[in-house]
């Protein structure tokens, strides 16, 4: 067939992959099947130029032959349905052009101008409507090549205007199209039948036997003679009525064979619909399969997990006994016991309500209210970085059971921090060197070790990637040095420090220490040390609290001496001694109990 540009096209039937749509006629390579299919449809193409050229010469001065596509067609449709006056005088001239050709023949005016308007507007819906049905014949002729859309389109635009200007008060063509309409299938869109080969034969052909329709019909309108026996009476027979009858059958034939492909459609869909519900029955089957054995996966997953999780916890236990070993310590211990320690404290400073001579009676008594009133403790308490509070005083010698005499009245204060600290959900490693009745000397090492390992017991999954480096710190030879030693207190307070970098995430942590005077070491060696070892925490995100309560009696401590970047983050309350009551202290503590 010819291409716009006068090229041949073969074709053939395929599926739009996009959307599923059938394309009548596509390339069909050296197959040469759909030459023959296409052959009326190019006879009806090749037409194309003797029929304009006879047009040209009987339609001088028409401008409307410009439809070339189906929308021009629709807007030229349009144009005359909204020009009703210009339907009727078109109409009335071509009746008048007749009549006065055939002066025995008398118009019948009686009908008037609106009468031949009604019948070209007739025309011309009935030529729209024709023209929707047939367009879609045009438009799986066009998935051949655009000329043959062009060539229809234009034949229809000739068509129509020769009617309107040439057909007069003639009803006949109206009616054929009519007729016509009625027989083209009833399809929304042509290319959802799935084309047969009778079925694209019957198509081409009736593409070729419209635009020869019209061509006739345009031929016939436009010769004066045909006209003059239109205006005197019935037209003569034509080849028209032939053409149309023919058209009529080949449509009946298209809508059959479109109904019987439809009913194969429909019986294989079915088919396809009654074994997709038996392959989704399959699926639903299969999934539930599969559910339940996700849900076995997930359970045993799951056991897996909790057993690996024990596992590891197990593991981290026996690596943290490991590590205790190593530092040779005892835990827990009466010096770790807040409980017993505090038992300890409240028989040194039992009460007595009603004896004046009862030590929590006649004199001042530690309890957390008149801790609030320590301006010390309350800076340290509001600390939002790491600090120590150094609380240190003497205790009054008849201030205390005879139970307690190396006991000092501020060590309350270190088990009352610590209990709060531990009620409110904070991590407090506690250590006392005065946990019974009499005073033993402890060694600095030891507290510290025991702090390292309440630490670790918070977060012992930390030695699965610290476990080797700490046991390196703890076998090295300074740390088997005594704590007197500036490098081996180093070493020891350099390991806390990388184990409180592990507990950032835990918080603020309390550490309380009571009674640190009783130490082996000098009071100055361990206090001095501590000091930097709290300066040394600079990270923000560590906040470390450490409280130490000492006993002058036993030994004293000058910070005089520290440097003053490390005296920035220390807080200290010397010389809180204790006193006696006065007098009328001593009626309201009575009067209060």
């Amino acid at each position: 067939m010819e291409s716009l540009d006068g090229s041949l096209l073969h074709t053939d039937t395929a599926v739009d992959p996009i959307n599923g749509d059938v394309n009548w006629f596509t390339k069909t390579g050296i197959d040469n099947t759909n030459d023959q299919l296409l052959r009326p449809a190019e006879e009806a193409v090749h037409g194309r130029d003797g029929f304009r050229q006879k047009m040209k010469g009987l339609l001088k001065g028409t401008s409307d032959l410009q439809a070339k596509t189906k929308e021009e067609l629709e807007q030229q449709i349009t144009k005359y349905q909204q020009d009703d006056d210009s339907l009727e005088e078109r109409a009335v001239a071509a009746m008048n052009g007749a009549t006065q050709s055939r002066n025995k023949y008398e118009t019948n005016r009686k009908s008037g101008r609106k009468k031949f308007g009604r019948k070209a507007q007739l025309f011309v819906r009935h030529f729209a409507e024709f023209m929707q049905c047939y367009s879609g014949v045009i438009e799986v002729l066009k998935g051949a090549g655009q000329m043959y859309g062009i060539v229809a389109y234009e034949t229809l635009s000739i068509f129509l205007v020769v009617i309107i200007n040439k057909g007069g008060n003639d009803s006949k063509i109206a009616d054929l199209l009519g007729d016509l309409r009625k027989s083209f299938p009833q399809l929304d869109d042509w290319k959802k039948i799935y084309p047969t080969l009778s079925i694209k034969t019957l198509v081409a052909e009736v593409y070729k036997q419209v635009i020869d329709f019209a061509r006739d019909a345009s031929l016939y309108f436009t010769h004066f003679s045909t006209r003059l026996w239109r205006a005197i009476g019935r037209p003569p027979s034509m080849g028209i009525d032939n053409t149309v009858g023919s058209i009529r059958g080949k449509l009946a034939a298209v809508n059959a064979e479109a109904m019987i492909q439809l009913h194969k459609r429909t019986k294989n869909i079915d088919l396809t619909v009654q074994e997709s519900h038996r392959e989704i029955k399959k699926l639903k089957d299969l999934n539930e399969v599969l559910v339940a054995s996700y849900k076995h996966l997930q359970e045993d997953y799951e056991a897996f997990r909790e057993e690996m999780i024990e596992r590891e916890r197990l593991e981290d236990i026996q690596r943290l006994e490991l590590f205790k070993d190593t530092l040779k310590i005892s835990y827990p211990s009466p010096e770790t016991d807040i409980t017993s320690c505090n038992e300890v404290l409240n028989r040194a400073f039992r009460i007595a309500p009603h004896s004046p001579k009862s030590p929590k009676i006649a004199h001042v008594q530690m309890s957390l209210d008149l801790l609030n009133t320590c301006d010390e403790y309350l800076r340290w308490r509001n600390q939002s970085q790491a600090c120590l509070l150094v609380l240190s005083g003497r205790t009054a010698s008849d201030g205390r059971s005879s139970h307690g005499y190396t006991n000092s009245w501020l060590s309350p204060a270190v088990v009352q921090v610590a209990e709060e600290g531990r009620k409110e959900g904070r991590k407090v490693a506690y250590y006392c060197c005065h946990p019974d009745i009499r005073a033993e000397p402890h060694r600095a090492k030891d507290v510290l070790q025991s702090l390292i390992y309440q630490i670790l017991e918070w977060k012992p999954d930390v030695l699965r990637h610290k476990n080797q480096s700490f046991l390196t710190s703890v076998r090295s030879e300074a740390w088997r040095e005594p704590a007197t030693d500036k490098e081996a207190m180093n070493t020891i307070l350099r390991l806390l420090h990388e184990l409180l970098m592990e507990m950032k995430d835990l918080g603020t942590i309390t550490i309380a220490l009571d009674r640190l005077d009783l130490c082996e070491e000098k009071v100055f060696v361990v206090m001095d040390a501590l000091v930097g070892f709290i300066a040394s925490l600079r990270d923000e995100s560590c906040v470390v609290k450490m409280m130490v309560v000492l006993d002058p009696a036993h030994g004293y401590w000058d910070p005089e001496n520290l440097e003053e970047k490390n005296a920035e983050r220390l807080m200290l309350r010397q010389d809180w001694n204790q006193r006696q009551l006065s007098p009328l202290e001593m009626q309201r503590k009575i009067h209060s109990y």
